[in-house]
């Protein structure tokens, strides 16, 4: 029960202080944190009412019971002491976990709670959430489970009400204009005759949203009879052509430009094509062309195998070579789900290198060779993740039976994390990879470092024991990336950013010159098409600065 007071009829009263009394199992700090009512706000007895019932609230999530919390206000002048009296109340372990329905087995899996703990609600509210999923995952749609607790006895009981089976009728896709249904269709986990499962509806809705090109998803869920169902799939077409660019700038003065094209359901049958140019160039004159493409062909095969050709073709000049790169690269990804897929490509690589000084490097040769990928992506977003995490390990075989001028393994591992830190969020980069020569290897095979991608405050590719020219290589990479992003009002941020970048032939901390450390600030500001960027970074042991302008985040 929530005291009621005497309301106190003041005219611009203020809250000067806010105490509480009797919270021995709560500390102040954490319930401050649930109450709306703050020190140097006006005063309004209806807030400490509702402030009362919240503390009251965050109590029973702890698995309290019969938790009472008294408001008193105390009045000097124009100032008011607010004071929550709290009488916690019993916080008793569960003795004993009952589950009233069947296959009582098979949803122990589903517990995150047993006996001995609280009555923690949220773990109570999960779990019968599970066991309710659990049921409909196992053709039981309009299953419901619900949790009571008996304090006094210890007892948690789980009631089971399960209804009958159901089994898939028909389906049904509505709305589409352009889009072939099959499209559609074949993104659909279940089939008619198939038992109601409610992951593969869930499993089939991202999929659906997944091939991009539509804007609204509903599934209505149509019972016919009592043991069947029918489900409609009713979509929301977007335009499949979209249109995306970015500019950039860096001190010394470079200027970056990118464009992209991509059609998202080729000829309405889920193809997906698009065409990326870049262009980079300085006040030296020296400029860079990178033209890239992609044509991809989801599900071909029974196996839900994707089918990817990415062409490229760049060309680079500067003041002491120009460089030609051409050639593609064919993949096959297997998505398992939205957050897990596996590759296999095959990539051939030539390059032509002019010198325009004398250089003591190969400058002409091809690289052919099998890479492997995998991924792991469980971001909760793609523009401004705040938490969750994403792996990229990679295995990378040239030369040898493939033939080629470059011979080499290449192990590789990206891994990125996210977490909500103070209402802001730290994120960090971590990038290993290491170059193994079987045979002949170019240089401009192998890793580099700097730049704002990689080490800010130092020049792109300036770090490393190899060369050509100014450009900076080695077989070895280590790059961390620390930054923590400060959400400012009006779609703008703050990032303070810690890098470390290491490039070399072999791993030697002790004594070397190639393990480089950078700080810096940036302001972003959220535009429609992802975070535009500015970054000024500052080399902690060498001298310099460096400034960075684009678009999205680094990682």
């Amino acid at each position: 029960m929530v005291g009621f007071f005497v309301s106190l009829i003041l005219i611009n009263l203020s809250i000067s202080e806010i105490d509480f009394v009797g919270n021995e199992s709560m500390s102040a700090r954490t319930l401050r944190s649930e109450i709306t009512s703050k020190t140097g706000e006006e005063y309004k007895e209806i807030d400490l009412n509702y402030d009362a019932g919240r503390i009251a609230q965050a109590y029973r999530r702890e698995g309290f019971f019969y938790t009472e919390v008294m408001p008193e206000a105390r009045t000097s002048d124009t100032l008011v002491t607010v004071v929550f009296r709290v009488e916690e109340g019993l916080r008793p372990k569960i003795r004993q976990i009952l589950v009233n329905g069947d296959r009582i087995e098979e949803v122990k899996d589903h517990f995150h709670i047993e006996v001995g703990d609280y009555f923690i609600q949220e773990n109570v509210n999960v779990t019968a959430k599970e066991i309710e999923d659990d049921y409909k995952d196992h053709g039981y749609p309009f299953a419901e489970v619900t949790a009571s607790a008996e304090p006094d006895s210890g007892f948690l009981v789980f009631d089971i009400e399960k209804g009958f089976v159901h089994y898939i009728r028909s389906i049904e896709v509505r709305g589409l204009k352009g889009t072939r249904p099959r499209v559609v269709y074949r993104e659909i986990e279940l089939k008619p005759g198939d038992r109601y499962s409610k992951s593969k509806v869930y499993n089939s809705q991202r999929r659906i949203y997944a091939l991009g090109f539509f804007s609204m998803l509903k599934v209505e869920m149509l019972r016919q009879q009592p043991d069947s169902i029918d489900l409609v799939f009713d979509l929301r077409e977007l335009k499949s052509r979209r249109l995306n660019f970015g500019v950039g700038v860096t001190l010394p003065f470079s200027f970056l430009f990118s464009l992209g094209l991509e059609e998202l359901n080729l000829a309405n049958i889920g193809h997906r094509a698009n065409i990326s140019p870049f262009f980079k160039f300085n006040i030296q004159k020296e400029w860079e062309i990178k033209l890239e493409g992609l044509y991809s062909l989801p599900y071909v095969t029974p196996l839900g195998l994707k089918f990817s050709l990415l062409p490229f073709y760049w060309i680079e000049d500067n003041l002491d070579f120009s460089r030609w790169t051409r050639g593609s690269e064919f993949r096959i990804t297997k998505v398992f789900s939205e957050e897990v897929a596996f590759s296999i490509a095959h990539q051939y690589k030539y390059v032509d290198i002019q010198p325009k000084i004398t250089l003591p490097d190969t400058f002409k040769g091809v690289t052919n060779g099998v890479i492997l990928r995998f991924l792991v992506d469980r971001r909760d977003e793609f523009f401004h993740p705040r938490q969750g995490f994403y792996v990229v390990p990679l295995f990378e075989y040239a030369g040898g039976i493939f033939g080629g001028a470059n011979n080499f393994m290449r192990i590789e591992v990206e891994q990125r994390s996210f977490h909500p830190l103070f209402n802001n969020t730290f994120a960090q980069r971590f990038k290993f990879g290491v170059m193994i020569p079987t045979d002949g290897l170019g240089t401009y095979e192998k890793y580099y470092i700097g730049g704002q991608y990689t080490l800010r405050g130092y020049p792109e590719k300036s770090v490393g024991p190899d060369s050509i020219a100014s450009l900076r290589y080695g077989n070895i990479l280590l790059n961390l990336n620390l930054e923590y992003r400060v959400v400012l009002p009006m779609n703008f941020g703050l990032v303070g950013f810690f890098d470390v970048g290491y490039v070399d032939n072999k791993i030697d901390f002790r004594d070397t010159e190639y393990l480089k450390m950078s700080a810096g600030v940036g302001l972003r500001y959220s535009t429609p098409i992802g975070p535009a960027r500015l970054d000024l970074g500052f080399p902690l042991v060498d001298k310099g600065r460096e400034l960075y302008f684009g678009i999205y985040h680094i990682f």
